[in-house]
């Protein structure tokens, strides 16, 4: 059993932890929780490091991957085939890690998550696994999407291309996973909230690629407008930011189409969204703004301001967020 006092270099002796190890903080280097440089710190050694990432929470989903291997479910899924991987060499490591709901409802639904990492990594064993674990307990389907970060060249729209692709592999594939994509739902972290918000915009989304639309989106201290934000960043940053998602000839008007408040119309999926006031890397004016920008155009919603969580707080355990996954789905539900 995974404990908060598990080290990095004991996970790697689960199988079933070393197959995904890539996947559970990736980067283009590929080297998954490695890139914490110490094999000897222990979960709440990253905790004290991370200090919104619950010690706690990573080892629930964890653990949940554990008790999966143990019931011999399949769990990780290739986006892209072999010709599409010869084309792209990044392509194969697009990946849906399947958490399946404990007791299947006969309404049982599916989510599609993306853990954040400000587009230079998908940071999934601190945000995505900690809630699909709590979604699966409730009933739910879960897939945990790795999408393509950063690295040598201009990275979007790739991101949204490995959303897309997700979502046609997982449409084809529902008889074969027991799955159902009626009133399907995507959701995010950070930068992986914007990408689920990109999802429901009319240039990048569902309705870009013909495909149906979502029953709701659940948004976790989501970027918004990534032109504004980035304004704020000392210029150096900024530039590097800007380089790394647009190429050397970035502007306001290639960005425009990526700030969703800009794109977003009457046709936009009703939206759960929640912050946390001390936020320090997302300004809470891209959740508050895009609230009031949802309520203007009539598009349900559901928006929460907490008081505290900071940023990155996946299930929100022991914070003012906590609880926030059972109020998500209920808003869904309702929707």
């Amino acid at each position: 059993m995974i404990t908060e006092t598990t080290s990095l270099k004991e996970l790697k002796t689960y199988p079933a932890i070393k197959e995904i190890w890539p996947y559970l903080i990736y980067n283009n280097a590929g080297d998954g929780a490695g890139n914490l440089k110490d094999d000897s710190w222990t979960l709440s050694d990253i905790n004290q490091k991370n200090p919104t990432w619950s010690a706690k929470d990573m080892a629930y989903g964890l653990n949940t991957i554990l008790d999966l291997a143990n019931e011999q479910k399949p769990f990780l899924y290739s986006v892209y085939d072999e010709k599409e991987v010869a084309e792209d060499p990044g392509k194969a490591y697009v990946k849906l890690m399947f958490f399946p709901a404990k007791e299947r409802k006969e309404d049982a639904k599916t989510a599609i998550l993306a853990a954040g990492g400000g587009y230079g990594g998908v940071c999934s064993m601190g945000e995505a696994f900690p809630v699909a674990a709590k979604m699966r307990e409730l009933g739910i389907d879960v897939f945990c999407l790795n999408y393509r970060v950063a690295g040598k060249g201009t990275l979007f729209p790739k991101p949204m291309e490995d959303l897309a692709a997700a979502y046609a592999f997982l449409k084809k594939s529902e008889k074969e996973l027991g799955i159902c994509m009626k009133d399907y739902a995507v959701g995010g972290f950070s930068a992986g909230g914007h990408l689920a918000a990109c999802w429901g915009t009319k240039e990048l989304g569902y309705r870009k690629y013909g495909y149906e639309k979502p029953k709701a989106l659940l948004l976790d201290y989501p970027l918004i407008n990534i032109w504004r934000t980035m304004k704020a960043f000392p210029i150096p940053i900024k530039t590097m930011m800007l380089v790394r998602l647009f190429g050397m000839k970035f502007s306001e008007k290639k960005c425009k189409p990526y700030d969703v408040d800009l794109a977003v119309d009457e046709g936009y999926p009703a939206t759960y969204m929640i912050q946390a006031e001390n936020d320090t890397v997302v300004p809470i004016w891209n959740s508050r703004e895009f609230a009031e920008k949802l309520e203007s155009l009539g598009v349900p919603h559901e928006y929460e301001l907490v008081a505290a969580g900071g940023h990155g707080y996946g299930l929100g355990t022991d914070t003012p967020a906590e609880g926030w996954v059972e109020r998500a789905l209920d808003f869904w539900r309702r929707s």
